[in-house]
């Protein structure tokens, strides 16, 4: 990320559990996302490419996880920050959570426009719903994360349709 200033054209605040969470962010060509709000630590996003928590970057792998669905588990994204692993799982098709070493802190709910191909960020619209217990780092990245990698797992739609397919062919 470089340390130049960059001004993003759209804004949007959802709340939080410390207050306004603002999520600033442009359409492309930057395709770029930050997260901030009172007390809460600026969570730089790019979408796809990497992550970064108070301008200092943090490992972004994708793909972790075993599940019964590898597709599930190919839109399982994990970061590590603040010395604990977060991971954005889907658990159905506009539904997913985020779990802090495996203790959930959010549940997120998305929408099937989420999934448009006109949309820079497939999470904008999702809306979180917290657990009582979470850290001013788990609601930015949290937040971020949902953001960039968007809610659930839209392969259910095709998996569904090809079930169908093949047991009427």
């Amino acid at each position: 990320m470089s340390r130049t200033r960059r001004r993003l054209s759209r804004h949007r605040t959802v709340t939080g559990p410390y207050g306004p969470v603002r999520i600033s962010h442009d359409r492309w060509p930057a395709v770029m996302a930050v997260v901030d709000g009172p007390g809460l630590p600026t969570v730089t996003v790019l979408p796809g490419r990497t992550i970064a928590v108070d301008g200092r970057r943090v490992p972004t792998v994708h793909g972790t996880g075993s599940g019964w669905d590898p597709r599930r588990a190919a839109r399982t994204c994990a970061v590590e920050a603040g010395g604990h692993r977060y991971e954005l799982r889907p658990t159905s098709l506009f539904r997913a959570r985020v779990t802090r070493d495996d203790a959930v802190v959010a549940l997120v709910r998305g929408t099937l426009g989420a999934y448009s191909p006109v949309r820079s960020f497939a999470g904008i619209d999702a809306r979180l719903t917290w657990v009582p217990d979470v850290t001013p780092l788990d609601v930015a990245l949290a937040q971020a994360m949902v953001v960039a990698f968007g809610p659930g797992a839209p392969g259910a739609l095709a998996r569904i349709g090809l079930f169908w397919l093949e047991w009427f062919s």
